[in-house]
């Protein structure tokens, strides 16, 4: 009887087989080049104080990444999916809900769940660095946009899905375009993030409410014989 010899332990990580050790590598070079990114931008940052970050060498950035703009697009799909998670928790807190009036799941909640900051926050998230620099680079390098494009348009679709999920549920008008919402929407956090990287003092978080509570009375669908 013949005892295989191939390998039980074997994941798939962006189309190549890879140990599942090799996952904390890729981890810890993403957290490095979202922090070498958002502290120098991307024109400044080098691979090779990515890789001095990681406590790595240039070479394993080159065994997850073709480039420089494969791993700036890569770490920027990071920082963003990272301070979603950080969001989505905060905003599931008691206290939140019941300031807000709404339920972790009411689409407005989950709009702000994809904004890259939130009330814990202390100051300009690497999310925030990250994301200002990636539509900066995009808009003067064509090169650049090819590759960071997918990735703002990956989370503009995201606020597309929950509006379009509001207005199927009949929170919002369907008179009302998903397209227009959502760029409106992510435009928002990024005007505001804009503003914070520049030094001017953030709003508190609970002067959003009554703008949040008048946003979705706003959007609901207008009743027969209401003249709004």
């Amino acid at each position: 009887m013949s005892v295989s010899t191939e390998p039980t332990n074997i994941v798939n990580i962006d189309g190549r087989d890879r140990r599942p050790w090799a996952v904390v590598s890729r981890e810890k070079l993403l957290r490095a080049a979202v922090a070498e990114i958002a502290d120098r931008g991307y024109e400044h940052a080098r691979l090779v104080d990515i890789a001095a970050r990681a406590d790595m060498t240039v070479g394993a950035i080159y065994n997850w990444f073709d480039d420089k703009a494969s791993l700036f697009n890569a770490a920027l799909e990071f920082a963003l999916r990272g301070q979603q998670d950080v969001n989505a928790s905060y905003l599931t807190k008691p206290d939140i809900s019941a300031q807000v009036g709404y339920q972790p799941n009411h689409w407005l909640m989950l709009i702000a769940a994809l904004a890259p900051r939130q009330g814990d926050d202390k100051g300009p998230t690497d999310a925030q660095r990250i994301l200002l620099e990636a539509l900066r680079v995009a808009w003067r390098e064509d090169d650049s946009q090819e590759h960071l494009q997918p990735q703002v348009s990956a989370l503009l679709s995201q606020y597309e899905s929950i509006i379009q999920r509001a207005i199927d549920e009949g929170f919002i008008d369907d008179s009302l375009s998903v397209r227009l919402l959502a760029r409106i929407f992510l435009a928002i956090p990024i005007g505001l993030s804009s503003l914070t990287l520049v030094g001017m003092p953030d709003i508190p978080p609970k002067e959003f409410i009554s703008l949040v509570q008048k946003l979705d009375a706003a959007f609901r669908p207008t009743a027969k014989g209401d003249d709004r």
